[in-house]
């Protein structure tokens, strides 16, 4: 087989099983484009559809985007994912595209906000494959779903892409595990879905009805095992199970 494939393999294993197997420092040339097609034969052979997106911004300000199976996929507060498959949580504002936007190279984010539905607030359960995570590379983690499990989409969100002078709460099984600022890993709560749009893949596409998240307002906050969680962004709140 070629590397790829056995990377296809594992990974697909990995995403059965949950196990943390993978030597990412083995995949430090792995590319982009590479990364793109494992990430493709992945869900593939899994028979997983896609239930949304997740952006991100690569350091050379390329923007990614993998996607989040749909059998992972539900709304607060009536849903559960296994405890032991979870590294940690990330509270986000997502969003739900009314319109396609189109590829562009030179598109500015004027152009993407007429096409945007709804906001929304959730979380996205962490997931990976890697036995260190933090020992991928860009392309590497990108070929892991972006270390994406699963997503919780909570309440429609008013004020936008306004996050400023709002504080995160993460609580887990009663124990508050974050309290912060809200501020984004990308600087706004648009700039990788923009930075995107700017370089789309065919296999998933910026279409009308598409369901988006856009990066973290409190970084990656670490679990410690099963219970109730609760999300909350200022007075908005999310709510899932670890079980």
């Amino acid at each position: 087989m070629t590397r790829e494939a056995d990377l296809i393999r594992l990974l697909s294993d990995g995403q059965r099983t949950g196990a943390r197997t993978i030597d990412a420092t083995t995949l430090g040339d792995l590319d982009r484009v590479a990364a793109y097609r494992v990430l493709a034969a992945t869900q593939n052979s899994l028979s997983e559809t896609t239930g949304m997106l997740k952006t991100a911004l690569h350091p050379d300000g390329i923007g990614v985007a993998a996607p989040i199976y749909t059998s992972r996929v539900g709304r607060s507060a009536n849903f559960s994912l296994p405890a032991d498959r979870v590294v940690g949580l990330e509270f986000e504002v997502g969003l739900v595209l009314a319109d396609a936007i189109p590829n562009n190279p030179k598109i500015e984010e004027a152009e993407v906000i007429p096409a945007i539905d709804h906001f929304f607030t959730g979380i996205e359960v962490v997931g990976t494959r890697y036995a260190d995570r933090k020992a991928a590379s860009p392309a590497a983690g990108l070929a892991d779903n972006m270390s994406a499990f699963g997503y919780v989409i909570g309440p429609r969100y008013s004020r936008g892409t306004a996050i400023a002078s709002l504080d995160v709460t993460l609580e887990l099984a009663g124990h508050q595990i974050y309290a912060g600022p809200a501020k984004h890993g990308f600087g706004t709560v648009l700039a990788s879905l923009v930075a995107y749009a700017r370089a789309q893949q065919l296999g998933m596409p910026l279409a009308a009805g598409t369901i988006i998240t856009t990066g973290s307002l409190c970084g990656l906050v670490l679990t410690f095992g099963a219970g109730h969680v609760v999300g909350k962004l200022g007075d908005e709140t999310v709510e899932l199970d670890l079980v």
